[in-house]
């Protein structure tokens, strides 16, 4: 998980329900919404799409 979505020194204080909720929301970003220049500008699911392969 990376640093940007929780910092460790403020785990403690949520809940379980809330740090689940946040890595669902940064998985989500990240294969949804997330672009990247080696896959011509789009997001890892845009690119599977438009190659033909399930998401």
């Amino acid at each position: 998980m990376k640093t940007e979505s929780v910092y460790p020194e403020h785990w403690e204080k949520r809940t379980r329900d809330e740090v689940l909720v946040l890595i669902d929301e940064y998985i989500h970003w990240y294969n949804h919404e997330r672009i990247k220049q080696s896959l011509d500008w789009m997001s890892p699911v845009q690119y599977r799409q438009s190659q033909g392969m399930a998401a």
